[in-house]
């Protein structure tokens, strides 16, 4: 076939209706889940929702009437499930196909990926789309095996397991920890949260639409202006002024007291949390949590915020870091995903046979986030140092990155093309470019998940979006050579 993306999540949709549109039909999208939606298919722990505007959160070529200020992940991916539909990608996927891994043919310039189950697949053209957050951060504690309880990562939640009067604990206080506790809270007997170290959180203010509000929603026009409107308005507060994971910044400081005043208002008569909740490195040196009742919920009776790591588990509860141990029946690990580790469900071979694994092994890295030297057509969506510039989501990047590949394939049918590939010293000066960037943020002195064990930041870009558009614009032709298959022999 022509193309073959891998993921069928937003980026995985965004490439396959861009395919349709520039009239390629030789394609396939693999996953390796029962169905579309990727992060908002697996991901149906209580309380899971969007933390930012539903505005945003949506493909430039069809918007949604949301129902709510923040969507809930089941109206995602219901969502994601009516646009698969009406731009006819469905005859396009093919599910339970988990990839083990791909290997670049220099002969014949074709892509072969194998999956879990033995099929094979040859394309031209091979495009990952699985994103960030698709790999849990599983944990090894000692006596883990032994604990008697059901055990679940937030990504793999087991709805059978009736939380009614039990004693849970949620390990971990990240995005998806701050919308379960809220949400099991009322049903279970006790919660335990188990911190490492805290996070910077800002209410969310969502809400549910009134009837007056949904009818507005409901009109086309109004959703493009609104979205067009959001749009502009964060671009042009990122133009106009130093962002705010800016180390020393005016308004990562206006920032900092804003959600340090939100502390203070919250746990006034609770110094003993209010002290435990509090970060000592800089606002945004994590990705910050938006919540209006995770705050709230901590000042329950039944929920027990203890601030020190697991150390171990026994088979009847959890020790911490300071030898307390926890009686506990359920045990949820919200403990992220190896973000920093791209491509770790699969092996990628190019040119020469050379490993991307060992070629990323201080860290990934990608022309503009989209390609890398000596794999060619490769492409990837959501790549290295492409997440952040918040004025718009991943769909809006999704679209540009997929519009990257298919002026690609343009450029290959017109010059008689059968590969393209990276120019080496383009993708080094990017790099190296952005890593100074980034080394003046405060994720560069934050422990957080943005950073390889190397110390390199792989998932983030320091600029705003239009930086980021002229960049996928102007290094496509700038940064790629084509390739004909007699120069390979």
């Amino acid at each position: 076939m022509r193309v073959l993306v891998i993921g069928a999540g937003i980026s995985g949709l965004a490439m396959g209706v861009r395919l349709k549109r520039a009239g390629i039909d030789d394609f396939r999208i693999l996953d390796a889940e029962d169905g579309l939606g990727g992060t908002w298919r697996v991901n149906t722990y209580p309380g899971a929702a969007v933390d930012i505007a539903s505005t945003i959160f949506q493909f430039g070529f069809r918007t949604h009437p949301w129902r709510r200020t923040h969507a809930t992940q089941d109206e995602v991916l219901e969502y994601l499930e009516q646009v698969a539909k009406e731009q006819g990608l469905e005859p396009h996927f093919v599910f339970g196909a988990r990839v083990t891994e791909a290997r670049w043919d220099d002969r014949g310039h074709e892509w072969s990926v194998t999956t879990a189950a033995g099929a094979t697949y040859r394309a031209n053209v091979l495009v990952s789309a699985v994103g960030l957050l698709s790999h849990p951060n599983d944990p090894t504690w000692p006596g883990l095996p032994e604990f008697r309880g059901p055990v679940m990562h937030t990504q793999q939640w087991q709805h059978d397991v009736d939380l009614s009067g039990r004693r849970v604990a949620v390990v971990g206080v990240g995005s998806s920890s701050v919308q379960i506790v809220p949400a099991i809270a009322p049903v279970a007997e006790s919660v335990h949260i188990f911190m490492r170290e805290p996070g910077w959180v800002l209410p969310k203010g969502d809400r549910r639409y009134d009837d007056f509000e949904l009818r507005r929603w409901a009109r086309p026009w109004y959703r493009r202006l609104m979205r067009t409107r959001e749009v502009v308005k964060k671009e042009w507060h990122n133009l106009t002024g130093r962002p705010s994971y800016h180390a020393g910044s005016k308004r990562n400081h206006a920032m900092e007291q804003l959600a340090r005043g939100y502390v203070e208002t919250t746990f006034a008569d609770r110094p003993d949390l209010r002290a435990a909740v509090t970060p000592d490195y800089p606002f945004e040196g994590k990705r910050v949590v938006l919540s209006s009742d995770y705050y709230p919920a901590l000042l329950r009776d039944d929920v027990h915020l203890v601030p020190h790591p697991v150390a171990s588990l026994t088979p009847t509860g959890i020790v911490d870091a300071t030898g307390v141990h926890h009686e506990v029946d359920v045990v949820v690990t919200a403990t992220g995903f190896t973000a920093a580790d791209y491509l770790a469900t699969y092996d990628v071979f190019g040119r020469g046979g050379c490993r991307l694994r060992e070629t990323w092994r201080e860290g990934a890295f990608a022309h503009a986030g989209v390609t890398v030297p000596g794999y060619p057509n490769f492409y990837l969506l959501f790549g290295p140092n492409t997440n952040g510039s918040g004025a718009v989501s991943v769909f809006w990047k999704a679209e540009m990155q997929a519009a990257w590949v298919v002026a690609d394939l343009r450029r290959m049918t017109r010059r008689g093309l059968s590969a393209v590939d990276t120019r080496a010293w383009v993708c080094a000066a990017y790099n190296v470019w952005m890593q100074r960037r980034l080394s003046r943020t405060v994720w560069a002195t934050s422990n957080n998940y943005f950073k390889h064990s190397s110390g390199r930041n792989v998932t983030q870009f320091d600029g705003s979006i239009t930086l980021q558009w002229l960049i996928l614009k102007l290094g496509r032709p700038l940064g790629t050579y084509g390739l004909r298959r007699k120069e390979a022999r």
